[in-house]
């Protein structure tokens, strides 16, 4: 066959790997992907934990590295080669027919094993097709899914972390269980595969139509009988299909491709015995299996225990055990009715298997998986202990486990009930009725048998009753409680010719067919026996003619089947040959048939080539006499010694045949008493092997006891240690603390409850509500209720009667080391210091807060960036800018760019150094103005000592800045007018020499201008400070030391505000000033002409005029800008939005000053008055 065909024939098989994980399994699916072929046959069924929440995007993320489709599993979806099927979220997927089920939603995640729930439903759909991979994860998910794979002959597979040890979590787990075949790492995964699925195609030719092989049948008995050399165990008697199946399936996994050289391995390997006999064993087994079974049986003991009355034990007796759960699965029910009757009674389980692993596994009691056990069970029979579930001291000291076959080994005996469930649909009808005799013998009179759904006793309708139909129990009758003969026998060699037969019949030659039927009358008839001369076989029904069996219970035996005149000839033929070893024939054995005496002859050999050992054929031929003459002598002619002497003959005949049938008589007795002796003896040994085990049970118990006790004494040592140490933590802890049973009973406290509760020493046992409390509190017993109810931490702030202290209270349940609630604990914990902390934060918040909203100064605080966090309302108004708009902006946005650089320097710096700075610069409002602000910065640090965000004081000062500017433009006009007056005096007093020549006349001449010039200036002095006036008259007191000139004054009246006349009479007096220098009014002939009007419109302006003429020629403009010009401009132009235009004509300079007139200028009188 060629490798292609193999191939194709493989692909035909329809592999279906089923793969597990957890939520962590996808880098460990895309490495299995990654090295799997595209072309493999095989169809794959991803099962991973997913989150019922969450959209999986397993699916998407498998599709980019596959080189297969994969797809998301729908409910009907046929299961595809080369495709992977994804199980959706929030669902549970099984295989029926080759066809998905999805069912939706989940169940809850305390209950959901979607791995295992899957890999069981392929084992029972796939059978040896089913293969199943279990990949990382956390827990045990899969490891029972596994065991129903091997179950069915499928293929199992955990993945390695390193040189094929497990990885933790769900592959250890998978692989401790002893069922997975393989251990490796995922890159090694579809290789193996593709191996595994070539092998089945290569041997599928060698199967029958249920897939069983059909060459097993000639080699069935040699592999059992190597097994049973290398294990000493006897798998013969098991159901053939069964064991045929299970070394099948050890051949699969090897790929050997025949019998005898799995027959080879399994000589040469020290491990593959081992191997075998654990898949032989596959146990599938979980707790209350099969819960409608349970009720019944536990009526059943219920009714027992109403029946035993005062019966002070109960014993029960688990076979085949597996790792336990059924055991301890009796135990609750017992422990529950015990419970119930409140009766008190000793029970002792014996949960026994030839799987010694499993004994191991179900003493120790550690269990991942708990399915079958009910919430409330399992709260109240088993303790949680490294996130296994252990059955706790009252289940546990109930069951007794060791390594036991109930096939070979004594039985337990004076039992009330047998469980043995699913066990005997594994064996043949011989061994079931071996194993039934076993447990009648090994029950009490009325004692209850146990069975699985598919198991009975209707072939021993005189041992059991049925007593509960639908739940297979049944009650032993009284009748043959023989104990069985134990070992049982080898019969290898009969049972492998029987399967031969059954599986080659309809072939051979037909001509030795009809040869063996045409010679079979003159064959000689003949019957197998063993060592102990139990018939095994017969040759056919011509074989009835040699058999008499005796009275009494009917048996196997030989010699109590065979006839009288035949059994002394075949027991010494028999026991020669069992002897020696060497055939014996006998002949002329005379035997009275069918009304007449023949002669035959009996021939006894050993069987060899057979298998088994101790098997012995005896055959019985008849012999043909020879021919003879008729004799003419006859009784008359005989002489009458002749005929004293035959009747004498027939006398002793007829003796020696009643001494024989005495003594045949006398041996059945014997055996009859042997058998007896036998049985009691047997059952003194079962009771002796009883004894010895608990004999041995017992030293070990006194060797676990002394070491229990020295563990004890040291634990007490230490418990004393301890209890001094919890009581003076108890003493010395500041934390007032109190233990309360469920009735609020005290069971201890701290010192410090004697300040909240009026406690004593002699209060324990107390109700603490009988007790007087300092506390404003009622609700204790409502409160300490809801905390027992659901488990929770309440939690309280209480304060005494006098609010003289404060306290928070937390009660959390008391949970005991089995995690049993017993009550709670109360602590009481002083938060008096804090809370008045607490209060005192308070008021200073909230002073602060007052203080911060009242101030008329703006305070803000920001962050690093500017950012701000907080500002009061006078902040706000300077800013001209709401707080919600505030936290839209940063500092460095409302700073005048002409200001922002050297401003951001300084709180760059602060924030760096911590030191606080103050600043002025010019604040952008939110209507596009600038004011002037002052800051005072401080840093505000952190917990950590680092900067956290900056506070700033802002003070508005822009009337200050104004006054400022006013005040130093004050002092410049002073100093310029003390020069201009000290000018005018020196040029009067010049002019005034010039013009009198005597002093007295210079005297008095001086004197007046001098005093012009003072009345002069107390009139602009005067309206300086407050004074008002027309314009007229202002314009008059300022050119009044020039009042010999000729000067022209004429205009409207107008009555000027006070700061518009100092800004009007400043320019006058420096026009004049400067006349009196430079101009018309330095030389006696010169002009002057003022005059002003008001302008009409919607915006009329006021329109001054200073016009000289006659004076010195002007050369032109002045080469620079005098004080004089800064003061006019600066006075009229910044105050007032006013308009200076100048001309230098050569006549005289000519000077126009235009005003808005408002109402901060002046007004106009109704009157009009001219002047000149």
């Amino acid at each position: 066959m060629g490798m292609r065909e193999n191939q194709e024939k493989s692909q035909h098989l329809g592999l279906i790997v089923g793969i597990g994980a957890s939520a962590g399994g996808l880098e460990a699916f895309t490495t299995f992907f990654a090295n799997l072929p595209s072309d493999s046959g095989m169809a794959f069924v991803l099962v991973q934990h997913l989150s019922p929440d969450h959209e999986s995007m397993l699916t998407e993320i498998l599709g980019r590295v596959a080189p297969i489709p994969v797809v998301e599993a729908r409910h009907g979806m046929r299961v595809e080669p080369n495709r992977v099927h994804v199980i959706p979220p929030d669902a549970t997927l099984t295989i029926n027919n080759s066809q998905l089920v999805v069912v939706q939603p989940a169940p809850p995640r305390a209950d959901r094993r979607p791995i295992d729930s899957f890999f069981a439903s392929l084992a029972k759909d796939q059978c040896e097709n089913a293969v199943s991979i279990v990949l990382s994860g956390v827990g045990s998910d899969g490891s029972a899914g596994i065991a129903a794979v091997k179950e069915s002959g499928g293929l199992t597979i955990a993945q390695a972390e390193f040189d094929h040890h497990a990885m933790p979590g769900m592959p250890q787990s998978a692989a401790a269980t002893g069922l997975v075949d393989f251990v490796m790492r995922v890159e090694e995964m579809p290789a193996k595969l593709i191996e595994y699925r070539d092998h089945l195609a290569l041997v599928a030719h060698r199967k029958d139509g249920d897939g069983t092989r059909i060459d097993a049948a000639e080699h069935l008995s040699a592999v059992l009988a190597v097994l049973r050399s290398k294990t000493g165990h006897d798998f013969a008697k098991y159901k053939i299909k069964t064991v045929t199946r299970r070394i099948q399936r050890r051949m699969q996994v090897l790929q050997t491709g025949t019998v005898p050289t799995y027959i080879e391995h399994l000589r040469e390997d020290p491990a593959e015995p081992e191997l075998l006999f654990r898949d032989l064993l596959i146990g599938v087994t979980e707790f209350f299996r099969d819960p409608v079974a349970f009720q019944g049986v536990s009526s059943a003991i219920d009714a027992m225990l109403e029946r035993g009355g005062e019966k002070p034990l109960l014993r029960v007796w688990v076979p085949a055990c597996s790792t336990g759960e059924e055991v301890y699965s009796l135990a609750v029910v017992i422990r529950e009715l015990m419970d119930a009757r409140s009766a008190n009674l000793d029970v002792q389980i014996f949960g026994t298997d030839i799987d010694d692993r499993a004994i191991e596994f179900a003493r120790a009691g550690r269990y991942q998986r708990t399915a079958g056990i009910s919430p409330e069970r399992l709260q109240r029979w088993f303790f949680e202990e490294d996130g296994a579930f252990c059955p706790n001291r009252q289940i546990r000291g109930m069951c007794v486990f060791s390594v036991h076959n109930v096939t070979k080994d004594p039985p337990f005996s004076k039992l009330d009930l047998i469980s043995c469930r699913n066990l005997m649909i594994y064996m043949d009808s011989e061994l079931q009725d071996r194993v039934l005799r076993t447990f009648h013998y090994a029950l009490n009179t009325d004692g209850l048998l146990f069975l699985g759904l598919s198991e009975g006793v209707s072939g021993h309708p005189n041992l059991f009753a049925v007593q509960d139909k639908a739940a297979h129990i049944f009650q032993r009758r009284d009748g043959d409680a023989a104990f069985p003969t134990m070992p049982i026998p080898a019969q290898g060699p009969a049972r492998a010719s029987r399967l031969a037969s059954d599986l080659t019949r309809g072939g051979g030659d037909r001509v030795d067919r009809a040869v063996r039927a045409a010679l079979a009358k003159h064959s000689p008839v003949f019957l197998v026996v063993d060592r102990q001369s139990n018939i095994v076989r017969y040759s056919g029904g011509e074989v009835a003619r040699y058999l008499e069996p005796s009275a009494g219970v009917a048996n196997l035996s030989l010699l109590s089947n065979l006839r009288k005149s035949l059994r002394i000839t075949v027991r010494t033929a028999l026991q020669s040959v069992v002897k020696t070893g060497v055939g014996a024939v006998i002949d002329n054995v005379s035997v009275f048939l069918e009304g007449e005496h023949r002669m035959l002859s009996v021939i006894v050999e050993r069987v060899q080539d057979t298998g088994s050992e101790g098997l012995y054929v005896v055959a019985f031929q008849e012999m043909r006499m020879a021919a003879t003459e008729p004799s003419h002598d006859d009784n008359s002619t005989l002489s009458p010694q002749g005929k004293a002497a035959e009747q004498e003959l027939r006398a002793a005949r007829a003796q020696l045949q009643a001494t024989i049938a005495d003594l045949e008589t006398a041996n059945e007795e014997m055996k009859s008493s042997a058998e007896e002796y036998q049985s009691v003896n047997e059952e003194l040994q079962s009771t002796n092997e009883e004894l010895q085990t608990s004999k041995e049970e017992m030293q070990s118990i006194n060797e676990e006891l002394q070491t229990v006790n020295a563990e004890m004494m040291a634990k007490n040592d230490l418990l004393s240690i301890l209890n001094s140490d919890l009581q003076n933590l108890l003493d010395s802890t500041q934390i007032a603390t109190i233990f309360l049973d469920e009735n609020l009973r005290i069971k201890n406290f701290t010192p410090g409850m004697a300040d909240i509760f009026s406690l004593r020493e002699n209060d324990r046992g107390r109700p603490l509500t009988d007790i007087v409390s300092l506390l404003a509190y009622d609700d204790l017993r409502r409160d300490v209720a809801k905390v027992l109810r659901e488990l929770t931490v309440m939690e309280r702030e209480l304060e005494l009667h006098d609010r003289a202290a404060s306290f928070v209270m937390r009660i959390r349940p008391y949970r005991s080391v089995e995690r049993v609630i017993e009550g709670v604990v109360i602590t009481f914990v002083d938060v008096t210091a804090r809370k008045e902390a607490e209060r005192a934060k308070d008021v200073s918040e909230r002073r602060f807060t007052a203080i911060v909203n009242q101030a008329a100064v703006g305070v803000a605080e920001t962050d690093y960036d500017g950012r701000f966090l907080l500002t009061n309302s006078a902040f706000e108004t300077i800013a001209g800018r709401s707080a919600e708009d505030l936290r839209q902006l940063r500092r460095q946005e409302l700073i005048n760019p002409d200001d922002l650089e050297a401003i951001k320097v300084r709180f760059e710096n602060a924030t760096r150094d911590g030191k606080p700075f103050e600043a002025e610069y010019r604040l952008q409002r939110g209507d596009g103005m600038a004011v002037w602000v002052h800051d005072s910065v401080s840093v505000l640090a952190g917990r950590d000592g680092r900067a956290g965000s900056i506070i700033s004081v802002t003070l508005e000062i822009d009337e200050r800045k104004r006054a400022e500017d006013h005040a130093a433009l004050l002092l410049g006009e002073l100093d310029h007018r003390v020069k201009n007056i000290l000018a005018i005096v020196s040029s009067i007093v010049a002019q005034t020499l010039r013009t009198n020549s005597s002093p007295e006349e210079f005297a008095k001449t001086i004197s007046g201008r001098i005093a012009a010039i003072t009345r002069a200036h107390s009139l602009l002095t005067n309206r300086g400070t407050g004074g008002s006036g027309t314009l007229r008259d202002l314009i008059s007191t300022e050119l009044r030391p020039y009042e010999d000139r000729h000067l022209r004054i004429e205009g409207p009246d107008i009555v000027l505000t006070p700061k518009a006349g100092l800004s009007v009479a400043m320019a006058i007096h420096e026009l004049a000033s400067n006349a009196a220098k430079y101009g018309s009014l330095s030389v006696p002939q010169g002009q002057v002409a003022v005059s002003w009007m008001v302008t009409d419109g919607p915006d009329p302006r006021l329109q001054l005029g200073w016009t000289e003429t006659g004076g010195p020629s002007v050369p032109g403009p002045p080469s620079q800008r005098g004080f004089g010009t800064t003061v006019i401009d600066r006075s009229l132009s910044y105050e007032f939005d006013g308009e200076v235009e100048r001309s230098f004509d050569e006549t005289g300079v000519v000077c126009m000053i235009g005003l808005p007139f408002t109402s901060e200028v002046g007004e106009l009188r109704s009157s009009d008055r001219g002047g000149g």
